[in-house]
């Protein structure tokens, strides 16, 4: 998407992620030929019917050999167009079980809720043995609702309970009357947006907030003071764990005068992972062979080598397992981070709570 909600946070950094990673790969060989990426961009709206319309677009008028749908509605709705041509077609903001051995095109090299939210509700049962009851307020979308079945799944598994889980539409910026509604169920933790957590607070809420998916802007806007003690649990490039992030980070800010937001990261790695794939594959046409060292390979990223997983819960994998680092707000743009899952243990946690 590059208009909208979705364009501003999504879109436009991850579109200028892409050609910068693409930049960073330069000429790259195959199989003794030399190749270098040519990057199209379309607006799918993050609907449906966008992702309809541009998939049609960058085949019938691009002829693109591999394509990117961001944001889970335009990706699913591209699937039956990119297999009736027989072309890896990969998506962000899906769950696992939107992969399927039917679809064998289809696949995720972004980070995602379904993935990340086990580790999450496993360490918080520990880490925080006061926190009973949770509440889930997020987008009414297709990501949104990917988002909600992971908390809910995750922490009803480890024994919590879900008092509050609402959905609004993807543009509400407004969130007194939900904040409210909140507030009535007085939850011990909030999954939901940042205006919302700061407005319960200074309306004398004290539970704990969390996000799977940060950006500075919106604390930069509430204040940084409001949001010290902020739960975050997806990987981001943020502290100093993961050196590569983090230099392409501030380069990318430097660069563009953006903050490198979560999306724009994953897309970074979408390049970097079908690189290292076609490297791998000793090709750039044969769909099934690429498809193949995806299954078995790791492939370089900017967070470390990452592999795909998940086949034992939806029979084809498909979905790129990173680790998961739990992290804490404290101070304008100081994380501190309590404890990094490996990939092999977020997967394993994830087998745990989806395939009980």
């Amino acid at each position: 998407p590059m208009t909208g909600g979705y364009g501003a946070a999504v879109g436009v950094p991850a579109e200028k992620a892409f050609s910068m990673a693409a930049e960073k790969v330069g000429v790259f060989e195959v199989a003794g030929k030399k190749y270098e990426w040519k990057l199209i961009f379309e607006d799918n709206l993050a609907t449906i019917a966008g992702g309809n319309a541009s998939a049609l677009k960058f085949i019938h008028e691009h002829h693109v050999k591999f394509m990117h749908q961001a944001t889970a509605d335009p990706g699913l709705a591209a699937v039956p167009i990119a297999e009736q041509y027989g072309m890896l077609l990969d998506t962000a903001g899906a769950n696992y079980t939107d992969f399927s051995p039917e679809h064998p095109y289809f696949y995720q090299t972004s980070a995602t809720w379904s993935l990340h939210a086990p580790t999450f509700f496993h360490w918080l049962k520990d880490a925080h043995p006061e926190v009973h009851t949770v509440a889930y307020v997020g987008a009414d979308d297709r990501t949104g609702h990917a988002v909600g079945d992971a908390v809910i799944a995750s922490a009803e598994y480890f024994g919590f309970e879900m008092v509050v889980e609402e959905y609004t539409p993807p543009e509400t910026i407004e969130y007194s009357h939900i904040a409210t509604a909140v507030m009535q169920e007085d939850p011990d933790m909030f999954f939901g947006a940042l205006d919302c957590y700061v407005l319960m607070q200074e309306r004398g809420w004290d539970g704990l907030g969390v996000s799977g998916y940060w950006t500075d802007s919106p604390a930069e806007q509430v204040g940084w003071e409001n949001v010290e003690g902020y739960l975050l649990y997806l990987p981001f490039a943020i502290g100093d764990y993961w050196p590569a992030a983090i230099t392409f980070r501030e380069e990318y800010e430097h660069r563009y005068g953006l903050e490198l937001v979560p999306a724009a990261l994953w897309a970074a790695n979408v390049i970097f992972v079908l690189t290292d794939a076609l490297r791998q594959a000793g090709t750039v046409d044969d769909m099934d062979k690429i498809l193949e060292t995806m299954k078995t390979g790791k492939f370089d990223t900017l967070v470390g080598p990452l592999g795909f997983g998940l086949e034992e819960l939806n029979g084809i994998g498909n979905v790129v397992i990173y680790p998961t680092p739990i992290m804490v707000v404290t101070g304008r743009m100081e994380y501190e981070l309590l404890h990094l899952y490996t990939a092999e243990e977020t997967e394993a946690f994830m087998l745990e709570v989806y395939g009980k």
